[in-house]
């Protein structure tokens, strides 16, 4: 763990705090032909080489691990390069990611069939009981509550127009899906204070002028939607913890 936890910060140090912009640009542009995409080849090889030497990893074994490192990176941001989506760089990282733990367990003498076959240790009660409350809170919750509130933001996009109620319908997805993770987690490790950050945190951005009848509505859009939002966060998080073994 300790190697693995020393190879991922060198990851995220060379992906994202020594990789300038114009490097990632020019990957793009140019692909295999990009000096940058061997530059931030070889910033990842010293980088993998201190994290494993911190390991006490060994010369031979460590040089080989970099090297797989390396490599590794090399072909997958090649692999990336012209492709900007979001789902090309989580699958990036993911990529990135597998490797690092892959390198990680070759140092110990667990192999990859025992972790399989140690299902179990993971299988457990409660962590399926964590698992199922925070599958609840994202699309079934959102379907849900836009359910209850399709009246409302019908009126509200009369008054609004089309376009500003549809990108006020996308905003308020993920604002919910973000309080909802937030509020869930704070249920979980038992910090409601927490919570109120949650709640100020919305009144501030969301509470509008109620002196136009325009605002009112959005605001009373808003308040129904973020106390319906919270509501199921709370009831799943109690509903978990009174099932938790």
């Amino acid at each position: 763990m300790t190697l693995f936890l020393l190879l991922l910060s060198a990851h995220f140090i060379g992906d994202f705090y020594l990789q300038p912009a114009k490097w990632i640009q020019c990957r793009h542009d140019k692909g295999l032909q990009s000096p940058s995409l061997f530059l931030h080849a070889g910033v990842h090889a010293v980088l993998a080489l201190v994290a494993l030497w911190l390991a006490d990893a060994g010369l031979w074994q460590g040089l080989a691990a970099a090297g797989v490192i390396t490599v590794s990176h090399f072909l997958i941001d090649w692999a990336k390069a012209g492709h900007k989506s979001h789902l090309a760089f989580a699958l990036d990282q993911l990529a990135h990611f597998l490797v690092t733990a892959l390198v990680a367990l070759s140092f110990t003498k667990i192999d990859i069939a025992s972790l399989l076959t140690s299902k179990n240790i993971w299988l457990t009660r409660e962590n399926l009981l964590y698992l199922t409350g925070y599958i609840i809170i994202f699309k079934p919750a959102s379907i849900l509550i836009g359910q209850l509130l399709s009246q409302h933001a019908e009126q509200l996009k009369k008054t609004q127009g089309e376009e500003e109620g549809k990108s006020l319908g996308n905003a308020g997805r993920w604002i919910g899906y973000v309080e909802r993770l937030l509020a869930l987690s704070f249920i979980l490790v038992d910090e409601y204070t927490g919570l109120g950050f949650l709640v100020a945190t919305k009144t501030v951005f969301r509470v509008g002028d109620l002196s136009r009848e325009r605002d009112m509505r959005l605001t009373e859009y808003m308040m129904l939607g973020t106390l319906m939002s919270f509501a199921i966060a709370l009831i799943t998080g109690w509903l978990v913890l009174a099932l938790k073994p």
